[in-house]
């Protein structure tokens, strides 16, 4: 991919990311006021939890999951030459999905509830963000790619391999790092804020 048509391709996917983003924050905005109690009793029931839950299999793989879904679907759009428009509608999902959840924080705690999100998806955000941005271009090269030889051009596969591997154990270690981490990063804010 060259330079101009890298550089279209970032502004797309932040668009559309945005885009997103900002019909997550209308949404979670005007909740109503039953999941933003809901939000409050979750988080009230948490914090008088003596000891963060200890990881079993289940945990453990709901984190995975979670940490793994976007970036693991936006690579596999990289096998269909539809790819780039389907990576793109992903990145406004992935967008929604993150600003919704920071969104209900907000309504339910007020200025205290950036601080809850930022311990409470802090960890995934900041480490799944550029691995699902990476991915994301790799893919867009592909389907690119996949399209131009459907048409009949003939060119070399773009290798994504370095990429998928990097982003890979970049994900792992923080899935990792944030089953142990973010209870207590949690708790503190908890304790921190005085939320009961």
């Amino acid at each position: 991919m060259d330079k101009n048509n890298h550089a279209r391709a970032v502004l797309c996917l932040s668009l559309c990311f945005l885009a997103g983003a900002g019909a997550g924050q209308v949404l979670a905005l005007g909740s109503p006021d039953a999941s933003v109690a809901e939000l409050r009793r979750v988080l009230s029931d948490y914090c008088r939890n003596p000891r963060p839950s200890s990881v079993d299999v289940s945990r453990a793989a709901s984190t995975l999951a979670t940490w793994f879904r976007m970036p693991l679907l936006v690579f596999l759009w990289g096998f269909t030459s539809l790819g780039a428009p389907l990576v793109c509608l992903t990145a406004a999902a992935f967008g929604f999905l993150l600003s919704f959840s920071i969104g209900c924080f907000a309504a339910a705690f007020g200025w205290e509830g950036i601080v809850l999100s930022a311990a409470a998806l802090g960890i995934r955000a900041a480490l799944t963000m550029p691995c699902f941005f990476l991915l994301s271009l790799s893919s867009m090269e592909r389907a690119g790619w996949l399209f131009r030889v459907s048409n009949g051009r003939r060119a070399a596969p773009p290798d994504r391999r370095m990429c998928t591997a990097l982003c890979t154990l970049i994900l792992l270690s923080g899935a990792a790092l944030d089953l142990y981490a973010t209870p207590y990063l949690l708790r503190l804010s908890l304790a921190w804020l005085g939320v009961p």
